[in-house]
């Protein structure tokens, strides 16, 4: 019997164990590019405003140093998913004169904000990822209540009434005239 058992609890502990997945961060890698960053490049600025706007390319070529080519690549383990960028600066002189890359750079200023776009001062503003404590807490019950949602949604509340009331006494005097 105690055989019986102990084959059980392996069986059990080893099915358990294969559920368990360790921890994967994201991997950033190379300049971080912006949309927004991409809608202040213009052309015929100075290698000295597109690093300030980029920052430092990550290829300068030894061969051709007017050509500056920033890459950023995140890659999600979760999702097995990359997402990669590049951008190919080239200069004459020190005038930016063309900018190419993986995305339509003819349109930037129509360009969408980016999930990048939240980073601010280097570091990448994300989501809370904590997961709700407390059985009763993730079923709803018992749960907390947002007193700002509550507020904001009760200021909305009054704010249609108000405006109805005025619709209302707008369209009763433009019945009595």
């Amino acid at each position: 019997m105690n055989k019986k058992a102990s084959i059980i609890l392996i069986a059990c502990s080893l099915a358990l164990s294969a559920c368990i997945k360790p921890y994967q961060p994201n991997v950033q890698q190379g300049n971080i590019i912006n949309n927004s960053d991409l809608r202040e490049i213009r052309y015929g600025m100075t290698k000295q405003e597109i690093l300030f706007i980029l920052g430092t390319p990550m290829v300068i070529d030894p061969f051709n140093e007017q050509r500056w080519d920033y890459f950023y690549s995140n890659r999600n383990p979760r999702k097995r998913q990359t997402d990669q960028r590049l951008i190919t600066a080239i200069f004459d002189g020190q005038k930016l004169v063309q900018l190419a890359g993986d995305i339509d750079l003819a349109n930037v200023q129509a360009l969408e904000p980016s999930t990048e776009d939240r980073q601010h001062g280097g570091t990448v503003i994300t989501e809370p990822t904590q997961k709700v404590k407390g059985l009763f807490n993730r079923l709803g019950i018992f749960k907390k209540k947002d007193k700002h949602a509550i507020r904001k949604a009760k200021e909305a509340k009054k704010k249609a009434k108000k405006e109805a009331k005025e619709e209302a006494k707008r369209k009763k005097e433009e019945e009595s005239t």
